[in-house]
């Protein structure tokens, strides 16, 4: 719908009074909705070439909870071409600002894509992050730390499920 210029005929109508309100109504819930999805496009297109130039910023798509959870699984699409920029940018960068806003993000994507932690380690990613626990810039020791926070806490999950079922066949053959 966006494509094919609807929101701005959906303007034009507005302009125009109508005897039945509903149709008025009507073009004010799409214009409403088409509103936000162009919203969030903007958002991720907007996310995607500020790491594509690799000046990232504390911009308010990293802090945003709404545009992690809709947008982490994005962040795989052109065979994770974003992530493996994202990942560079830790190795590469001698800015503080952007290692700690790319660990923050490493971060966000891990919490918000279930399958991210094994993504991340793939792509080198969980080390660069653990290098950076021992920068001297506070907020990029920061950002790490709460990024290895976030790929660690999956393994706990992980590694409690595991005791607890290998634990318990023991205790089924002692009570026979």
């Amino acid at each position: 719908m966006i494509q094919c210029k609807v929101l701005k005929q959906l303007e034009n109508l507005e302009q125009q009074k109508y005897d039945d309100e509903d149709i008025s109504d009507d073009i004010s819930f799409l214009l409403e909705r088409l509103g936000e999805s162009v919203q969030d496009l903007s958002s991720f297109d907007e996310y995607s070439s500020e790491l594509k130039s690799g000046r990232l910023e504390w911009s308010p798509v990293h802090k945003s909870e709404k545009f992690w959870r809709e947008n982490a699984v994005r962040l795989n699409e052109k065979n994770y071409e974003l992530l493996k920029i994202l990942t560079k940018l830790l190795e590469v960068s001698d800015d503080p600002q952007v290692i700690a806003v790319a660990a923050h993000d490493v971060g966000e994507y891990v919490r918000h894509y279930p399958r991210g932690k094994r993504v991340i380690e793939q792509l080198g990613g969980k080390q660069l992050v653990m290098n950076h626990m021992h920068h001297e810039d506070q907020q990029v020791r920061y950002n790490a730390l709460l990024a290895v926070q976030k790929l660690m806490v999956h393994n706990w999950e992980y590694l409690g499920k595991q005791l607890q079922s290998s634990e318990q066949p023991a205790a089924v053959t002692a009570r026979s």
